[in-house]
């Protein structure tokens, strides 16, 4: 077992989740619920010593007709993104999110690194998931989907953004 699938051994450990772990492809699988659909799969695979790569794969493949609208749809949620970007398999349509970490200090990220890079999967699923389940079943627009999504999300923003006071002692929006 190679150092980087034995540190996210023990990151999945200290959460308390049940996986599996294939030793001789240096791979940790396990399944978890999302907001949009019942459960996805989740992918930490080992990179030698240099890092690891997390595949959060969605658990609903693209139909063959409907692979060039989800391709659609998922490029223009990868359109930037800072961290990790959503892939497509044009032969089977499996769709999931892809973060590859490189090495930290001592070869290994910090757990809280290691937590992020395992959320972020589940945070872009949970973003974009009703709109991808949409273009695949209710015939939405990719390009109106994901606009929607995100500017629900800037409007999120905006109504959570903290106030801040003035030098008068008012208060303005940051």
């Amino acid at each position: 077992m190679t150092k980087q699938l034995k540190a996210i051994q023990e990151y999945c450990d200290s959460q308390n989740w049940n996986y599996s772990v294939n030793e001789e492809k240096n791979y940790l699988t396990m399944r978890m619920s999302l907001r949009s659909v019942e459960s996805c799969t989740i992918y930490a695979q080992a990179r030698g010593e240099d890092g690891f790569t997390i595949y959060t794969v969605f658990p609903i493949k693209a139909p063959e007709g409907k692979r060039d609208a989800v391709a659609a749809f998922l490029t223009r949620a990868n359109y930037g993104l800072i961290v990790g970007n959503f892939e497509l398999d044009f032969d089977d349509g499996e769709i999931r999110y892809k973060v590859t970490a490189i090495n930290g200090e001592d070869n290994l990220l910090p757990p809280d690194v290691t937590e992020r890079l395992f959320d972020m999967g589940f945070c872009m699923f949970d973003r974009y998931g009703e709109g991808l389940l949409s273009v695949i079943y209710g015939n939405a627009a990719p390009i109106e989907t994901v606009d929607a999504i995100e500017r629900r999300d800037d409007e999120q923003e905006e109504e959570d953004a903290p106030v801040a006071p003035t030098a008068l002692g008012g208060t303005m929006l940051s």
